[in-house]
């Protein structure tokens, strides 16, 4: 990267930023305050929640399974960047492939598979768009762009909310002839996503350069144990990827079931959804542009427990909070939170892993990301399953987003 001129630089990073703005959408619109919604109030009122929980955390175990091998693979043949657009391409077009999905009973497999491809890929990708920060940043801004690129993830999906909520959803009359009947308006908002997605991904895939090989020796399995030794040798990073295998677990269950809850619990209509969906990403976006600069000023690690901590205070408030006003309020500052964890998490491991290694031990970061996270959501499932209440299962985050806090490595100094 050192022989690029500072102009092809400026360009690369901003393509690596926008990305974000490109794929943040996808998992917004599909996976968290629309389709997700859609799954378990419409196609599959009865039994939907435990459904769409055991499809989330089969779709986080493949990532898990797959995520090391994949980066592996692309250290060895110079080939993040041609994986990061092959995976976004295939996550488009599954997500554009929920069209199909009818409101009706007949639909549910295929709404849960194309689902399932969606979501793997799109979180696959990320294996190798993480492997490009350590590379394009400054070494002191490092926090700063990881922290700009999720804020501008946020950015781009209130964007697509609000495109959404006033082309799609709110009309009387939808436009091109949609059926709201069929459910038209929010099965386009699929190929929306998906759209958007291949649209403004075009500046990655335009102005960043391509990384250079770091062929390995052995069979792929021999390398993966090889990575997982290469880690274990780096001060403290086992005990970071084991507090990020618990509270990325929190976050994964308040993604996956955040618009299920307001829906079940406060009873949201689509609309409300939306609207909320729009000031949670907001002040999610403001958290994570903070949370950049308090990282490079004050450490990633310091900047992770406070962000955990309120969390895990307003979260409680919010399964706690005794009407849909008192539900807004704390769910924006929740927002605030979300940010933070996962910008300095991601600049944690740039700061920390050699250039050799950027794809296979990000494809480490997944696994602890992703190997237990269908605990989170398969948790929630049996816990509404058991009680009856979304409150009660939503209480697994809390839980997580604890143990997360108790394994964090202790206080560093300022690039820890």
């Amino acid at each position: 990267m050192s022989t690029l001129s500072q102009k092809k630089m400026k360009a690369a990073r901003f393509g690596w930023i926008f990305f974000d703005w490109a794929s943040s959408p996808v998992p917004t619109l599909h996976a968290t305050f629309v389709f997700a919604v859609y799954f378990t109030t419409v196609i599959m009122p009865d039994g939907g929640s435990t459904a769409w929980a055991w499809m989330s955390g089969s779709a986080a175990l493949l990532v898990a399974l797959a995520a090391p091998f994949a980066g592996r693979f692309a250290d060895n043949k110079g080939r993040i960047k041609s994986c990061l657009v092959g995976s976004l391409l295939v996550g488009a077009a599954a997500t554009a492939a929920l069209w199909w999905a009818t409101p009706d009973s007949g639909s549910i497999r295929l709404a849960l598979s194309f689902s399932l491809v969606s979501i793997f890929a799109m979180e696959i990708s990320f294996v190798f768009y993480n492997a490009m920060l350590a590379r394009l940043a400054p070494p002191d801004s490092i926090g700063k762009m990881s922290g700009i690129s999720w804020g501008i993830g946020y950015a781009g999906a209130i964007v697509a909310l609000v495109l959404v909520l006033a082309v799609l959803i709110l009309p009387d009359v939808p436009p091109f002839g949609l059926d709201k009947q069929a459910a038209e308006p929010v099965r386009a908002a699929m190929v929306f996503a998906g759209l958007w997605a291949l649209l403004f991904s075009l500046p990655m895939m335009l102005f960043v350069p391509s990384l250079p090989a770091t062929p390995q020796t052995g069979r792929l399995f021999t390398q993966f144990v090889a990575s997982c030794k290469t880690a274990a040798a780096i001060p403290d990073m086992l005990r970071f990827l084991l507090a990020r295998m618990a509270f990325n677990d929190g976050l994964v269950t308040l993604f996956a079931f955040g618009g299920i809850y307001a829906a079940r619990v406060f009873d949201f209509t689509q609309t409300e959804i939306l609207a909320f969906a729009i000031l949670l990403n907001i002040t999610a976006g403001v958290g994570a542009a903070a949370g950049g600069w308090a990282d490079d000023r004050f450490g990633s690690l310091t900047t992770l427990r406070i962000a955990l901590w309120g969390l895990l205070l307003f979260g409680l408030v919010a399964i706690l909070a005794p009407s849909k006003p008192v539900f807004w309020i704390v769910g924006a500052m929740l927002g605030i939170f979300v940010g933070p964890c996962q910008a300095a998490a991601r600049s944690w491991m740039a700061r920390h892993t050699p250039d050799a290694d950027k794809a296979s031990l990000f494809g480490l970061y997944m696994v602890s990301g992703k190997l237990t996270s269908f605990a989170g959501p398969f948790c929630y499932g049996l816990l509404v399953l058991a009680t009856g209440s979304d409150r009660v299962g939503m209480a697994i985050v809390l839980l997580l987003v604890g143990l997360g806090i108790i394994l964090l490595p202790g206080r560093g100094q300022k690039a820890a």
